[in-house]
């Protein structure tokens, strides 16, 4: 976190943002003494992008969003749906006002609505071994369009350099001013400082709070099998 901390002085610093924001941990800023959720994923390159694609206008119709997301064993499912029903409310820019969800053991699948009627299909599982990078694919199908964040015929995401030799290695870097980061961590600093520049806490305590109760009401539908709604 020290690093982290490091790059977003260096940011607050260089735009001349007056504001004390201090990172608690990967998911929590402190802004003048204030918790702040970071919802950090909204920073990735990818999501941004797929956003503009959606309202844009360059899809047409949208009618689903695909999400499938594996994690390591003994990982939440339940804080992975989190992250992932967050991803599709922004890439898409609606609301969600229902979910049902399906759960065995560290494998869930859940259909939630939106406002309009757009469906979004996520599967988590938590099976990869200790240690292993999280693999996701984000997928939108429209009437005149798809856009996807893994590129085609491709199972995984590529990175930007790869160098092979008695210790391979690969690189990508997203960010020309915090370089050296992972995308996480650009995500991090970029979402902390975003908070600190627009001032918009109560906004992120909101969308934390409606993630919430997404989750709550995604526990109730795995118990008793039916469909919960805003």
């Amino acid at each position: 976190m020290k690093v982290l901390q490091e790059k977003l002085n260096f940011l607050l610093e260089k735009y001349s943002v007056d504001v004390k924001a201090e990172l608690k941990d990967e998911k929590t800023v402190v802004i003048n003494g204030v918790e702040v959720p970071l919802l950090a994923h909204r920073n990735e390159r990818r999501f941004l992008e797929q956003k503009n694609i959606v309202t844009g206008g360059t899809l047409q119709g949208v009618s689903v969003m695909r999400v499938a997301r594996i994690i390591e064993k003994g990982s939440d499912i339940y804080e992975a749906l989190y992250r992932e029903l967050d991803i599709c409310r922004y890439v898409l820019g609606r609301k969600l006002i229902s979910i049902m969800v399906m759960q065995n053991d560290n494998v869930l699948n859940a259909i939630s609505t939106c406002e309009d009627g757009v469906v979004c299909t996520l599967e988590i599982s938590a099976t990869l071994a200790k240690g292993e990078v999280p693999k996701d694919k984000h997928e939108i199908i429209a009437q005149r369009g798809t856009c996807c964040d893994v590129v085609v015929d491709a199972q995984l995401k590529q990175d930007s350099i790869y160098i092979f030799g008695e210790e391979n290695q690969k690189f990508t870097d997203v960010d020309f001013e915090l370089f050296g980061l992972t995308i996480e961590q650009v995500a991090i600093v970029r979402a902390a400082f975003g908070i600190a520049q627009k001032n918009n806490i109560e906004e992120m305590k909101t969308l934390a709070g409606e993630l919430d109760q997404l989750i709550a009401m995604a526990k109730r539908s795995a118990e008793n099998g039916e469909r919960e709604v805003l």
